[in-house]
Order: C-alpha cells, then structure tokens, then sequence
C-alpha cells in the first residue's frame, strides 16, 4: 500500500478528501464504499464479528446495499476506531449524557470532518449570502468534545468571521443580552445565520413571549438542530417552525433542519416544514426495513440507515434508530423510534436545564 492510499497517514487523507469532493457516480460510489467497508472490517474487531455474524464479508458483498450497518448504540459500548496502532487525535461524544454512558467517536484528527462539514453546508446553500453567524451553543473551548460545536467554528473559520459568535457561555446563555446583540446585528442590514438546537429555540421562544417580533435582514435564515421527543418539553416541528417564522420574521423556507449526529462526519439539509431532506454526495441514506433489514419501497416508513464516506475513522455504515419516509428525491425525517432512549443534540441543552435549573 502506498502512502496515498493509507488512510492513517496525511497524504492518504488528503488523497480520499479529494476523490469525496470530486464527481462520485455511481461505479465510483461502489468502489469507494467497497474499499472503506474492507479496511474498516479489518481493522475493528467489533465490525468483523457483525460482519461474520451476518454472512456478509469484503469479499461475499454484491452492492453497496449489503454493507453491514453497526447499530448505533454500539458507539456507547465499545471503541470503533480503525487505528488500532495509533491514538485517537479527537474525540466526540453524543450530547444525551443523563443516562452516563455517552456514545463516542473517535478520530485521527478532525481536518476530513472540518471540510466535509464545511462543504456540505456550503453545497446546501447556507453560505450563499455569506450570513453573520449567531450560535445558541457552547463554543468548542468549553464544548471540546461536541461535534455540534466543532462544526459551527468551522463554519465561522470558513467565513473568516471574527468576534463573539457564539452565545451560551460558562453553562449560561443570557437572553437579554442575545437579544441586544441581534437587534444591533439586524440594523447593520447584513444577513443572518441563527444556529442551535431545537430545545435552544424552544427556550428562546419562551423567553420572549410578549416581546416584539424581530425582523431578519432580507436573506437570512435560521437552522435547528436535533431532537426533542421524550425530553420534558416537546413542541411540533409545525409549531416551532410558525412560531420562529413570527418571531423572526422569515418565511418557512428560511428555516434549515440539520441532521447529523456525533458517529458520522456528513450531514442532511431540509428546508422549511414539509422539506426533504438531502445528503451530500459522498454520503447516502437508506430507510430501512426493521423486520426484513431491507430498503423500504419509495412512499414506505423504515429506520434510516447512514452510509458515510467521510466516516473513515470509524464505521462508514450506522444504523440508527431514526424513522423516515423514503421519497423519490431524497427522505422525510419523521422522528425517534418509540421506546427508545433519547438522543440528539438538543439533549446537551435539556440536560443543562435539568443541571443548573437555567438556560
């Protein structure tokens, strides 16, 4: 092997980088996912069990399709990094910590997440209008391990924006104070980018009951994050998005939904209530089947299944918990399995409240 095509050396990353960000149809996708899915099998011992308990090695595959999915509550239980001689450089932890065993990714570094993360969101259409970032989240120094943080400096870095962008800070986020920043923010007349989770917003919204609406520089948007269902306060999709619609006054399809979490590098984008959600080329989404562990016919609810090229680290293929209606051109997310624990990053926001009895 040489070094090109070593995925644990620099050269290597760079050189898989660039074949994700280039033209993947649809012999290329075979071949990427082929390649990954037999270094990653070889590489993690949890992954080859699966494999082997399944029938399904590097060699017995016939599409893409027959890739082995780890489930994804085995991040909590076990490491899955295809280093095994090498120390993980970054690690991520998924936000739903009340129950004490967080789900873990680990990463050589963090420089394939930064520029797919970037990229997704570029190719999405967040940075068209080049927006002033505002993040309702903890800004990495103090959120090290949050792949939510990490993304949205990387999104700031991109713009080669500078100052205080970031508003929750030392576990606190002070609304008033937010609240000045952006009506000094809208008088500049630039557009904006509101980032956080759901139960960032829902809190926010709550706190300015009976103030005035805001109205948003023409051209910007507002983004959310995660799930809310089973958490102490729930509000429908419909609903939250009328009222930050109100309150800030942009159309629907002002309204981004980022779906992502911390065992994958890639992201979906859906805009407004009734979008369909879009991965980016180097990623794919499967619903499946739970009874038959096979892709649902178009029009048909199954769990969605993740496969990630950007995911070279781990497991490129995850399967969640997460249930979707496939459509033609891509899939609506309809929300957490029932009877399932909690996850998503607006989980780090819930459990902040249920802490220190603020927000």
């Amino acid at each position: 092997m040489n070094h090109s095509d070593d995925l644990s050396l620099p050269a290597g990353r760079r050189a898989w980088t660039k074949l994700l960000l280039g033209p993947i149809d649809e012999t290329t996708w075979n071949e990427l996912v082929c390649k990954l899915f037999a270094t990653q099998f070889a590489r993690i011992p949890a992954y080859q069990r699966l494999g082997r308990g399944r029938g399904t090695t590097p060699g017995t595959i016939q599409s893409w399709k027959d890739i082995p999915a780890i489930p994804q509550q085995l991040f909590k239980r076990t490491r899955l990094f295809s280093h095994p001689t090498s120390r993980p450089g970054v690690i991520y932890e998924t936000s739903g910590t009340t129950t004490g065993h967080p789900g873990r990714q680990y990463l050589l570094d963090n420089e394939i997440y930064r520029t797919v993360s970037v990229e997704g969101a570029r190719r999405a259409g967040l940075f068209d209008n080049r927006p002033d970032f505002f993040f309702l989240v903890s800004p990495p120094s103090e959120a090290p391990h949050s792949s939510l943080s990490a993304m949205f400096d990387f999104w700031q870095k991109a713009l080669r924006q500078t100052g205080p962008r970031f508003q929750v800070h030392k576990e606190n986020f002070d609304l008033a104070a937010f609240r000045k920043t952006l009506v000094a923010a809208i008088k500049q007349g630039r557009p904006l980018g509101l980032c956080g989770t759901a139960f960032s917003f829902v809190h926010l919204l709550e706190s300015w009951t009976g103030l005035p609406p805001l109205r948003l520089p023409r051209g910007s948007w507002v983004l959310e994050t995660g799930g809310f269902k089973g958490r102490s306060r729930e509000i429908a999709k419909a609903d939250l998005y009328r009222q930050i619609a109100r309150v800030f006054s942009v159309p629907d399809q002002a309204i981004w939904n980022e779906y992502g979490m911390s065992e994958l590098s890639s992201q979906a984008y859906a805009r407004g209530t009734a979008g369909l959600h879009q991965t980016p080329p180097w990623a794919r989404v499967l619903i499946c089947d739970p009874a038959t562990d096979r892709e649902v016919p178009i029009g048909r609810r199954g769990l969605v299944r993740w496969i990630d090229l950007a995911n070279v680290d781990s497991v490129l293929a995850v399967q969640t918990l997460d249930l979707a209606e496939r459509m033609r051109d891509g899939f609506r997310l309809i929300g957490r399995m029932a009877r399932t624990e909690p996850r998503g990053c607006s989980l780090g926001t819930e459990d902040l409240i249920a802490a220190h009895g603020r927000f």
